[in-house]
């Protein structure tokens, strides 16, 4: 089965983007839409336009597309306008919270799609819950986690934290980016000075979108907090797995700290990962500096039960091969997108 890779750019950093490409060997993208900097909207609708135009071209017989950023609506909604099947890898998590664009952007997304790959059997429960008409719907595991576990060895022998002059479980590592915790200064000034309330050095890796609002409300980390530029994906894979717990509002990074057994403050009231808080691995902190100590304290006790719990909430690492054949037998079928 042939497979074209289109780069939306809505990520358009170097380190967000055409890093990844190099660092994991990954092929070139048949397609660039360099949609650049915009607001949702404006990235949104030139994605949309720049899909349709090569849907015009020659239209893939299905568009598999992850997760729920704005490149994956405004995909979805472009396969749906020229008749392509769609195949939402990731489908099925939620959060309940709608100021999250992810979360509207997923929902919608599953609502577009004829196949709806999900990560977790508490994906399927969610779309069968909600009536999600779709031609298939399936438990593949998770992709990402096929990720963690093919490039585990070379993550153990990086030397990203002897970089930034920090030892085995002297720090905690960082990131934040979503729009609800960096667009409203008092909401991520909380943040950082609960993430320095701890007691333990915090590795932050700054994401553009925080550098810039940092600057904008005049905001400079704390001492306690060590800011490094985004990290290549293997670095950021070593640093979680050196460090003594995660702070993150990412769901991927939450997903990717549980299977390097580390244990996650959370920095949000919900996650769409509720399966890592419930099997005790993460915590829900907010933006209370008191919440945040109370957090750490509990991370602190994590009992490796709660990690070995990951194979059978996210599955065995196969998941990329079920998305084929998943995939495969759709194509094969003849079946198209709803008319």
């Amino acid at each position: 089965m042939d497979c074209d890779i289109v780069n939306t750019g809505q990520h358009y950093d170097y380190e967000m983007n055409r890093q990844f490409f190099s660092e994991l060997a990954l092929p070139d993208p048949s397609a660039d839409l360099n949609v650049g900097p915009g607001s949702p909207n404006e990235q949104v609708s030139a994605i949309i336009g720049g899909l349709g135009r090569l849907f015009d071209k020659g239209a893939p017989d299905i568009a598999v597309v992850p997760g729920d950023t704005n490149s994956a609506l405004a995909a979805g909604v472009a396969c749906s306008k020229a008749g392509v099947p769609v195949a939402h890898l990731e489908s099925g998590c939620r959060s309940g919270d709608f100021r999250m664009a992810e979360e509207v952007n997923r929902r919608l997304l599953d609502h577009l799609s004829q196949v709806l790959l999900c990560p977790t059997p508490s994906c399927v429960r969610n779309v069968k819950a909600e009536h999600v008409i779709a031609q298939v719907v399936e438990d593949v595991g998770d992709t990402m986690l096929d990720s963690v576990l093919r490039y585990k060895e070379k993550v153990k022998e990086r030397e990203a934290d002897a970089k930034l002059g920090r030892s085995t479980g002297e720090y905690a590592f960082m990131t934040l980016h979503r729009a609800e915790t960096v667009d409203d200064d008092k909401t991520l000034k909380g943040v950082l000075e609960s993430a320095g309330s701890i007691g333990i050095p915090v590795v932050f890796s700054v994401h553009p979108r925080t550098r810039a609002r940092m600057r904008e409300f005049g905001m400079t980390a704390g001492r306690n907090l060590r800011v490094v530029d985004p990290l290549p994906y293997l670095d950021t894979l070593a640093l979680v797995n050196r460090s003594s717990v995660v702070i993150t509002d990412s769901g991927g990074l939450q997903k990717e700290a549980y299977w390097l057994g580390k244990p996650t403050l959370i920095t949000r009231d919900v996650t769409e990962w509720g399966e890592i808080v419930e099997a005790g691995a993460a915590f829900l902190v907010g933006t209370d500096p008191a919440s945040f100590r109370r957090g750490y304290r509990k991370a602190l006790k994590v009992p490796a039960e709660a990690f070995r719990r990951a194979g059978r909430i996210f599955g065995k690492g196969d998941a990329s091969a079920k998305v084929v054949r998943v995939v495969s037998r759709f194509i094969g079928s003849g079946r198209r997108a709803r008319s």
